[in-house]
């Protein structure tokens, strides 16, 4: 009977010995498997670009002030209405006749009949909305991207309209903000019903480009003490190995792959736990939990 009981203690011993072996192998690629996760290169095209905020101008506008006091006998014009230059405006009791020095609409009138008006005071508003422009403001670091002639994509935000222009002009005397100057690029946006002085913009001006090249994810590539790249691919071993890479360029959450890598390996990329996660998780997994 005491042999019997021994041998079946033994049998009870060597399956428990089995169960904690088969926990820690199960353990141990639970933990690896949340360790890493697996990223696949891909074959595609990366497009980067400068970006810009902006302004709608117009450059064609007149400003008609009063240039003496006195009563408004007689208003031409209306609001919004389009003028020719030499078109009357208004007509003041004494015979003074002011007329439109240029051709556009009548986008601001500040006199009725009736109204007395001093000397400087601002009677009418002429825009030309046909010859409107956007104004970029360019940091002293990008001004290099804005010569006149560049292609530039311009977004009017209230109505989402894109257009598709050149730089006209750069004003090469810049304006100090704080650490940075500031440089105005001028781009025409004639033509553009919706969009009115005043509009704000944003621009985008093309920076780098890679056609069929192989992409990974940015966060997927590591660096060593010496900064330089690297990623981590499977071995066959415990752990993964580390592969030199060459990084080109990046728009922030892709980068290009010029050497290391083709497309379609498979790369390990850490998922950052940390130590307190790791042994949360091995408790969990743990075969005496279980």
């Amino acid at each position: 009977m005491k042999r019997k009981r021994k041998w079946i203690r033994w049998v009870v011993l060597l399956l428990l010995a089995a169960l904690a072996v088969a926990g820690v192998l199960m353990l141990n690629q639970q933990t690896k498997s949340a360790a890493y996760t697996e990223v696949t290169a891909t074959e595609g095209d990366l497009t980067t670009y400068y970006n810009f905020d902006g302004l709608v101008c117009a450059p064609g506008m007149q400003t008609i002030t009063a240039k003496e006091a006195g009563t408004v006998r007689k208003v031409y014009v209306q609001q919004n209405q389009q003028v020719r230059k030499g078109d009357r405006i208004y007509r003041l009791d004494g015979g003074e006749t002011v007329k439109a020095d240029m051709a556009g609409e009548v986008t601001g009138l500040f006199v009725k009949e009736g109204d007395v008006v001093t000397a400087g005071m601002t009677a009418a508003e002429i825009i030309d909305m046909d010859r409107l422009e956007v104004q970029l403001d360019v940091d002293e670091y990008d001004v290099k991207a804005v010569t006149p002639g560049t292609p530039v994509s311009v977004t009017i935000l209230a109505t989402d309209e894109q257009i598709d222009a050149s730089v006209s002009a750069l004003n090469k005397n810049g304006t100090a903000s704080g650490d940075l100057s500031y440089y105005t690029a001028t781009v025409p946006v004639s033509g553009r019903t919706g969009a009115y002085p005043g509009m704000q913009v944003s621009a985008k001006v093309l920076r780098e480009q890679a056609v069929g090249a192989v992409l990974l994810r940015l966060d997927a590539v590591q660096f060593d003490e010496y900064n330089k790249p690297f990623v981590y691919m499977a071995s066959g071993g415990e752990e993964p190995a580390s592969v030199p890479v060459t990084v080109g360029m990046s728009d922030g959450i892709t980068c290009e792959i010029t050497s290391g890598l083709s497309a379609g390996d498979t790369v390990l990329k850490p998922s950052g736990m940390s130590m307190k996660e790791f042994m949360e998780l091995a408790r969990q997994n743990s075969p005496m939990r279980n």
